[in-house]
């Protein structure tokens, strides 16, 4: 996919910590995405991976730089050293923005994006949404895991809708209808600041994903965010099976995490 001389609109970051086992499938994934129609070649000028190592202890930086060398697809990795996938986010997003981007998507290191994930992610984005959601599912290789995760996300389906039922008359930053995941959203680029973008925290403290769905929403009502069924990311499983099910389902429940007693960077 050739870029030209012309600096690609879009851009996706993937917040990394000590992920030299998976982000080379990721950025495989990534660098093989369907972006080549006039729009997205023309109009975009294609897309971008920007990789934030958040203080990584292994190879995790040195990949990236390996594939990044015989890419395509621009793919550069940055440092943030303070501690905290809310932090690397945001660090990753504000230079992505100060770089030219419009739009900015974000996935996770653990993840294998489906190959149209981030054309069917830009839809909405780019009818005037500004916020979009996409699907998760279980990496194929879960095995009987992954049978169990993608069978929970029917049942996490109806809890939103309940969530949506309960939540219906308060203010918009409070309401909720579906989850905005951090492993698969993208936003653009001028609500990104003007809505403050990911508090910077580290994943126990608070959902940063959640609290940038309600601070967009404060500000442009639950009518600019949507979900987009088609964007799908794969997942690893890793925090499913070191917690248990029970864990798992706790921990994302949870309103104060530390008495949990759980490592919150399970690698």
């Amino acid at each position: 996919m050739g870029h030209g001389e012309s600096t690609p609109a879009v851009a996706v970051v993937v917040p990394a910590f000590n992920e030299e086992n998976y982000i080379g499938a990721t950025l495989d994934a990534l660098r093989e995405q369907e972006f080549d129609d006039v729009v997205h070649r023309e109009v975009l000028c294609g897309f971008r991976v920007i990789v934030v190592d958040n203080n990584s202890t292994d190879r995790t930086a040195e990949i990236v730089r390996t594939v990044g060398a015989r890419s395509p697809v621009p793919i550069e990795v940055i440092d943030e050293t303070e501690a905290g996938t809310g932090c690397a986010a945001d660090t990753g997003f504000r230079h992505a923005i100060d770089a030219g981007a419009v739009y900015v998507a974000r996935t996770d290191a653990d993840t294998v994006p489906a190959s149209d994930w981030l054309a069917n992610l830009l839809v909405p984005l780019l009818a005037g949404k500004r916020l979009v959601g996409g699907r998760v599912r279980a990496r194929t290789e879960q095995g009987a895991s992954a049978r169990v995760f993608n069978a929970a996300g029917h049942l996490w389906r109806l809890g939103h809708a309940a969530e949506w039922w309960r939540t219906r008359h308060e203010p918009d930053e409070l309401r909720r209808s579906f989850a905005v995941v951090g492993n698969n959203l993208a936003i653009d680029a001028e609500m990104y600041e003007q809505c403050g973008g990911f508090p910077r925290t580290a994943i126990g403290e608070a959902d940063e994903d959640q609290v940038l769905q309600q601070r967009v929403r404060a500000i442009a009502g639950a009518r600019a965010i949507t979900l987009r069924k088609q964007a799908i990311v794969h997942t690893s499983l890793r925090r499913l099976e070191a917690y248990g099910t029970t864990g798992f389902v706790n921990w994302y429940r949870s309103d104060d995490r530390s008495a949990l007693g759980r490592q919150a960077d399970v690698r």
